[in-house]
């Protein structure tokens, strides 16, 4: 009997314990879930800025053909007065002449790749020639009225195109930055000439509109 007293006096003490441990355990968990529940944690993200990158001008250049490294391209030279002597069309000699500015440009980035820098600068700046040649007789065909909607299109999206290309080929030609720069501008005097201000818009549009009428 005393022995049974003892037992139960024993698991008394540890029943209470553990009722008083639990009770203890509940009470923490409630205060930590309250403390969280009134504690706002505020993470402001600051979102990443991404650096614009410039968009690419979709405008595609014509395959250059042999580069003025080749030992015929003279011939191809002569080819070319020839064809340009021959065209009288104001509008399809400047198509003419912006094929060649186009495959020059082409021919200049791939001599200087391949190590020919004086080659291809010589190239390049052909090319800014050729294209402004190209303007000159697109104006020609304006002033005759001829329908030069497309051809301006074309002239200036390939001077965009053109300063782009420049604007890589500068990035590891730094020695030739001077002339580099100069036939940048050269593609810029180009776009501005070809895109109309809004006055000339304007004019064009009443001019349409009287037409019409």
């Amino acid at each position: 009997m005393i022995f049974e007293r003892v037992n139960w006096k024993i698991l008394r003490k540890v029943f209470l314990s553990l009722a008083a441990l639990i009770f203890a355990l509940g009470i923490l968990a409630s205060s930590v879930m309250r403390t969280t529940a009134q504690t706002k944690l505020d993470f402001k993200v600051t979102p990443a800025v991404a650096t614009p990158t410039p968009t690419e001008i979709d405008y595609h250049f014509p395959y250059p053909g042999i580069l003025p490294d080749h030992f015929l391209y003279p011939i191809k030279m002569l080819r070319d007065k020839i064809w340009l002597f021959l065209t009288t069309d104001p509008v399809k000699k400047s198509e003419r002449l912006l094929l060649f500015a186009d495959k020059r440009i082409g021919a200049g980035r791939a001599l200087i790749e391949g190590g020919k820098l004086e080659l291809g600068i010589t190239t390049l700046t052909k090319a800014e020639k050729y294209l402004e040649q190209a303007i000159v007789q697109a104006q020609k065909a304006k002033e005759t009225r001829k329908d030069t909607a497309h051809l301006y299109e074309r002239l200036s999206q390939s001077a965009l195109k053109h300063e782009e290309v420049l604007k890589v080929i500068l990035e590891f030609t730094p020695d030739k930055r001077s002339a580099i720069e100069q036939m940048i501008e050269s593609a810029r005097n180009v776009y501005q000439t070809v895109m109309p201000t809004d006055k000339e818009s304007e004019k064009g549009v009443e001019e349409a509109e009287e037409a019409s009428n």
